[in-house]
C-alpha cells in the first residue's frame, strides 16, 4: 500500500471512484462529486490537497482537503476507499498523511463534514482524534452550471 500526492493523470480514476458515492450527494440537483476540472485544480493548487492510496499501481482510495491559508483552517471534503479495500486502515493512513501535510504548512484547525446517519464515518473520525460537533444542516446553492446535476 502506497499513499502519494495525486497527479493530474489520476483525475479520471478519482472521478470514477467518487462519482457514484451517494454519501457525497448534497441534494437531488447538485452533482454528487467534484467536476473533473475542480479535481485538476485541486491537484495543481497550493491550497488544495488530494492524496491517493495505491495498491499494485491501482488507485483504491483518496482524500481531498481544502486548505484556507488565511484562516489557517482546512476541511476534509471527501475520503473514500473502494469497498473491497475497506477495513485495512487505508483511510487512517490517508488521514494521517493529510494531517501531517497540514501541520507542515502551519494549518491550525481541521474539520470534516459527516452524514449524521453514517455512524461508521463518525466513529472513524472520532477514533482518529477528531471531536464531534453540534448537529447542523448543510445548506447549498448552485452558483455555476458545473455543479448542476446532468441527469
Amino acid at each position: 500500500m502506497r499513499i502519494r500526492k495525486a497527479k493530474v493523470d489520476d483525475v479520471k480514476k478519482i472521478d470514477e471512484l467518487g462519482r457514484d458515492v451517494s454519501e457525497f450527494s448534497v441534494s437531488k440537483d447538485t452533482v454528487n462529486f467534484w467536476p473533473k476540472k475542480i479535481l485538476r485544480n485541486c491537484i495543481q493548487s497550493k491550497s488544495g490537497f488530494l492524496f491517493v492510496a495505491e495498491e499494485n499501481e491501482e488507485i483504491v482510495g483518496f482524500i481531498i482537503i481544502n486548505h484556507n491559508p488565511t484562516f489557517k483552517k482546512a476541511i476534509i471534503e471527501n475520503i473514500f476507499i473502494t469497498p473491497s479495500h475497506r477495513n485495512r486502515e487505508i483511510a487512517k493512513k490517508l488521514l494521517k498523511t493529510a494531517i501531517e501535510k497540514l501541520k507542515s504548512i502551519k494549518c491550525e484547525y481541521v474539520c470534516a463534514l459527516v452524514d449524521s446517519q453514517n455512524e461508521k464515518a463518525e466513529k472513524f473520525y472520532i477514533t482518529n482524534g477528531l471531536k464531534k460537533g453540534k448537529a447542523f444542516v448543510w445548506m447549498d446553492k448552485i452558483l455555476s452550471k458545473n455543479f448542476k446535476r446532468k441527469d
